[in-house]
């Protein structure tokens, strides 16, 4: 089965030879790469936390702007759920650490090496053409799921539920036996009769696991220092340059 991938980046930066020196770089890897892509540019925290109607895979967000900085922006941004990812742009990099949030990926200084956006443009393409698809079967047959779409799972009886953005699916599975299909990172079981997409989840508590869409779920109590311990290791994996 073909699947069709396509890229949307985002600039937002209110100088815009920032934005001709971003765009330019990231035309170059799309095309080398021939994937199909749209660049989009937005100059003010204001605008792009106004931006509605245009699912953005990638933001690189300045930090220093006007009126709302890149930081300020960042706190309405993680609540948009048609943008998911954030890499912060900046010539004070002692900002970095305010910058973590659950979307973001990375940190590029100004001014930058064009390796400095490869890297991490590189990294979020490998992901996104490795996301495979598990084939499951159900009461109607056959059944195929990409991973990525999949938000958590419910154990019950020998059967799973399989919850994704768009609906519930029943499975005649075990949660064992779809926890060996998902081969690890980033599914993570937290109780034995959850497995979560870390990919999914906007923060971490001591007790319960918070998802991007405001569900939560309660950590099992035997499983709660090793959730906490893969969610830090894969917290670092991602920032990771």
């Amino acid at each position: 089965m073909a699947v069709s991938v396509s890229f949307n980046i985002a600039i937002c930066d209110d100088d815009a030879l920032w934005h001709k020196e971003i765009g330019a770089v990231c035309s170059d890897f799309f095309d080398a790469k021939r994937a199909d892509y749209e660049i989009f540019h937005y100059y003010s925290g204001e605008e792009i936390i106004k931006e509605k109607e245009n699912n953005i895979d990638i933001l690189f967000l300045d930090i220093e702007m006007g009126k709302m900085d890149g930081l300020a922006a960042m706190k309405e941004i993680e609540q948009m759920p048609n943008i998911h990812k954030i890499i912060f742009v900046s010539s004070h990099p002692e900002v970095v650490m305010n910058a973590f949030g659950y979307k973001t990926i990375g940190f590029v200084p100004k001014p930058f090496a064009k390796v400095d956006i490869d890297t991490k443009l590189e990294k979020y393409y490998e992901k996104r053409m490795a996301d495979s698809v598990i084939n499951f079967t159900d009461y109607k047959g056959a059944v195929v799921i990409r991973k990525s779409d999949i938000i958590y799972i419910k154990a019950d009886s020998n059967y799973i539920i399989i919850y994704t953005e768009t609906g519930e699916r029943i499975i005649s599975c075990t949660l064992k036996e779809c926890e060996g299909l998902l081969k690890g990172m980033p599914f993570l079981r937290i109780h034995k009769s959850f497995i979560v997409n870390l990919d999914h989840v906007k923060n971490l508590t001591g007790s319960s696991v918070c998802f991007e869409n405001g569900e939560t779920l309660t950590i099992g109590r035997s499983y709660k220092d090793e959730v906490r311990s893969e969610y830090q290791r894969y917290l670092l994996k991602e920032l990771r340059t």
